[in-house]
């Protein structure tokens, strides 16, 4: 647990929540492991890479289980059987496949990203949201979205569109869920050094290519998006509901860099 983890977790409690995290086994979503458990959440990391599972349960003291978000009735099984409640769920799970312009990316590639960015959210939220209905007494949800939903890139189009669909289907979610005491909130992170982002920080030109459009001129932590995820979870946003909290070094305001000339 970093320092930032330690002094965030002090302000919140969640003592007796019970929360699963999707694609918890690295980067994001394990940050958002470390700090839900540090604020007193017993967690459930779920993640196709059982390894990485096991290894991110065992340091916040929570348990694993091997989840195919692509996967509906994995996900509804998954849902309906861990634990004795369910307070949290953050669907994080997704991933950037190949890239692809709109006149030359195959229709598998595009079914791809949007069933690992889209449908895996909508795969786990519809058994989670009746799992906490028929609880009684509500619950939040948050979903990790992308920059990507407001900033188009070139050879993105599957990933960008995911994303914002991403980005409705939790406002959809709020409407529908909020009545029974469900939050639904999306993070949008900008660029975050995780093992998923590892090439853009290797390759020094494609670095200073997006360095010139961060204003805060350098890249996230996970911890930095795990922050604003236990607020979003937390009883202290028991007012936000259907928001979509932009967490990326303002770049937001400056558009994309043209990843042209790093396409093969």
């Amino acid at each position: 647990m970093t320092e930032m983890d330690a002094s965030i977790t002090q302000l919140v409690d969640l003592s007796g929540k019970t929360a699963i995290v999707t694609g918890a086994a690295t980067g994001i979503g394990e940050g958002i492991a470390n700090v839900l458990a540090a604020a007193g959440a017993f967690v459930i990391v779920a993640d196709i890479d059982t390894e990485g599972a096991a290894r991110v349960a065992a340091d916040v003291g929570g348990m694993s289980v091997r989840l195919d978000v692509t996967d509906p009735a994995a996900c509804a099984d998954v849902l309906a059987r861990v634990g004795d409640r369910l307070d949290i769920l953050v669907n994080n799970a997704g991933s950037y496949h190949e890239a692809g312009s709109i006149l030359d990316q195959s229709v598998e590639s595009w079914q791809r990203s949007i069933d690992m960015n889209l449908a895996s959210i909508f795969n786990c939220s519809k058994p989670a949201a009746a799992r906490m209905v028929a609880q009684g007494d509500g619950g939040a949800m948050v979903n990790i979205a992308s920059l990507n939903a407001h900033v188009p890139m070139h050879a993105g189009a599957a990933y960008s569109a995911a994303k914002a669909g991403v980005e409705m289907l939790t406002k959809n979610g709020a409407l529908e869920l909020t009545p029974s005491g469900i939050r639904v909130n999306a993070i949008l992170p900008g660029l975050v050094q995780t093992p998923l982002t590892k090439r853009l920080f290797d390759d020094a030109d494609i670095h200073a290519a997006f360095m010139q459009r961060i204003p805060q001129g350098r890249a996230a932590q996970p911890e930095e998006i795990a922050a604003p995820a236990l607020f979003l979870a937390s009883d202290d946003a028991s007012y936000v509901s259907g928001a979509s909290l932009l967490v990326d070094g303002a770049w937001a305001v400056s558009g994309y860099p043209d990843m042209r000339p790093w396409r093969n």
